[in-house]
Parts: structure tokens; sequence; C-alpha cells
């Protein structure tokens, strides 16, 4: 399984999450990429968990009523992996070609992957020189436990779908910004201070900040490369859960409030679930800037589920002193209005980043 895997055709871009299935098809012409299919099929509580295939029968039939909402032209899909069963390092080794790496990559992965490495697919990609060697180059190394690819692969072909490409989330996220244009690093704003001191606007860090049910991806890039990624569990079925014990709701009235009627939640509720959100992302970003303490991060950009809450962009601002802005893939992608609900895309479309990302993966060689 090459998790890097081209393929130059359209194909369905599904993120598999324990909220539900989000699916997107795309075109792509002279005058960039079009919507040309989209559904969110909610699942189960507990049908994933952790990213681990829990109800196999469930997930298949939400695929399938994915398919049968958004009316694809394909059978063709990629999907995106993260978590704990993931690894993702980049690591350095001595100058070669990607011919040449391919074949002793599973030495390589055997110094930096914590699992045996019968048990996992492995792939690679080469960012360039090494910046304090040049006669070493930077690679990213990507594992993925076995069992975990297998069973995604085995609902996908139980609703009759094939795959096609296997991503990870982070880079599904770096991919629809690059690709949508909606976040242009090159014009993102300095302070005076750092402006005076000449450094350059390529030296901005940027973070993507996806945050979902139950796993918030992060992937921090510079100068157009990813410094650092990080999974963490936490998202907003932490919320929900909250909700429904301090208003003894069940949980899917504890969702629907959060959704819907969120100015009624217990405001100590809200404010334990910033908390812990900014804790949580904040470690991440103190991880990163242990190593690059010259290069901090000067802009969050939200996606996910959670990014539709209310505020949350103010809140997490607020609380981490970063200026962070929500990510809509549908303002670089144009959409039919005679086929689409334009209100609705806007509404939800920072939870469609992920999908997008991998809808591109189609048409890159």
């Amino acid at each position: 399984m090459k998790l890097f895997s081209r393929k130059k055709d359209a194909i369905m871009g599904i993120d598999i999450s324990a909220s539900g299935i989000k699916l997107v098809e795309l075109s792509h012409g002279k005058s960039g990429y079009e919507l040309k299919a989209m559904a969110n099929v909610p699942l189960p509580r507990d049908a994933i968990v952790e990213n681990t295939v829990i109800d196999s029968i469930a997930v298949s039939q939400a695929l399938l009523d994915a398919i049968e909402k958004a009316q694809v032209d394909t059978k063709h899909v990629a999907i995106a992996v993260s978590g704990n069963a993931v690894i993702i390092k980049v690591i350095q080794v001595p100058v070669a070609t990607e011919f040449d790496l391919e074949s002793q990559i599973a030495f390589e992965a055997d110094q930096h992957v914590p699992f045996d490495i019968e048990d996992v697919y492995l792939d690679f990609q080469i960012l360039g020189e090494t910046d304090e060697d040049p006669e070493h180059m930077d690679v990213v190394l990507v594992a993925c436990k076995r069992e975990i690819i297998d069973d995604y692969q085995l609902v996908l072909s139980e609703a009759g779908l094939i795959t096609s490409i296997v991503d990870c989330s982070v880079f599904a996220l770096e991919n629809a910004v690059e690709e949508t244009g909606i976040y242009a690093p090159d014009s993102a704003e300095l302070d005076v201070e750092e402006a005076m001191e000449g450094e350059s606007e390529g030296d901005a860090a940027y973070a993507l900040v996806n945050i979902g049910a139950n796993i918030i991806n992060i992937n921090i890039m510079r100068e157009g490369r990813m410094a650092f990624v990080r999974d963490q569990f936490y998202g907003g079925q932490n919320l929900t859960e909250a909700i429904q014990k301090a208003h003894a709701l069940s949980f899917s009235a504890a969702e629907e409030m959060k959704k819907n009627n969120i100015s009624d939640v217990d405001p100590n509720v809200l404010e334990e679930f910033f908390a812990n959100l900014s804790s949580e992302i904040g470690r991440s970003l103190d991880f990163y800037g242990a190593n690059n303490a010259e290069y901090p991060v000067q802009k969050l950009l939200l996606s996910g589920g959670c990014a539709l809450i209310q505020d949350i962009d103010i809140e997490l601002d607020q609380r981490l002193g970063i200026e962070t802005k929500i990510l809509n893939p549908f303002d670089g992608i144009m959409v039919s209005e005679n086929l689409f609900d334009i209100d609705y895309l806007n509404k939800i479309g920072p939870m469609m980043l992920v999908p997008v990302g991998l809808a591109m993966r189609g048409f890159k060689s």
C-alpha cells in the first residue's frame, strides 16, 4: 500500500470520522476546481472510536447513503488516516534518488517506528536537502498499522468502493489550503518589530488545526514545508458529553444543543471546554516552539466540526494570543448555485477541508 499513491483521474475524497462520513468529488479544468458532488452523513455514536472501525455495518451503510445522496460518478476513493496508529517523522538520510531510497526505507523505518515493520504500511516523500548538511536530505517517513487501513478498505469494499489513495489527515489539510489558495502565507502580516528586524514574510509559521469529534490534527507549516505534525485525542465529543451531564440530556439532544442552541449551554461547561481545548493546542505549540523558537506560529487556521462552534476563533485567539481564522475550502472552489445550496455549504465548509484535500489528490501528478 502506497500512502502517497498518485492517480490523475477524478476520485472521491472521503473523510471517515467519529462524527460521520464526509464525501467530496471535484472536477478540475483551466479555471480551477469545481464541486461536482458532496455529502455529509452522520454515524451512530461509537461506530468509530479513535479512528478504529467498531461497527462496520453502520459505517458501510453510511457510505452507501452518502454515495446515494451525492450521486457520484466514480467508485475510486481517497481516504485519510490519523491518530496513534500513524507515525509521521522527518528523518535525515544520505542524498539518494527516490528509487534507491525505496529499497532501503524499511531499514530506515526500523530505526524510527515503534511498531513491528511487518505490521505497518510504509511510505516516504523527499523534502529536499537538509539545511545543515547538503550531503543529507530531509525525508517525511509515514507508517500506519496495517489493521487500520485494512479495516477501512473492508468497509469501503462492502459499499462497492475502491481505495485508490490513502493519505494522512494532516497532509490533506495542507493540500486543500495550498490548492484552493484560501490562505496565502506570503501575504501574512508581520508585526512592526519583526518587520524592522528584517524578517521575511516567508519565515512566518502558521498552524493548520483541524478539530473533529474526538481528534485534533495539527500541521505547522513554515516556508512552504511541514515543520511539525501531531494528532491529539480531544474534540467536540468532549463538549457534547459535558453538555449531556450538565443539562441531564441524551447524547443526541446534547449534540443538538451544541450545534443549534449553544447560547443555552451552561457557561461553566463552555469555559471548561475552551480552557481544555486551548491547553491541548498550546501543548503542541510548545512542543514545536522548543526547537523552533525563532519561528513562532503567527496564525492558527481552524477547520473541522468544532470550527462551527460559535466564537471558537475568538476564544482561541484570546487564550493563546495568536490570530485565529476559520477556513472554508469552498471559498477557493467554483460552486454552481443551481446544483448546491450555497448557504449550507458556507455553514458546513470548515468541516469539509479534509475531504476536499483528499479529492484534490486525484489530479496531482
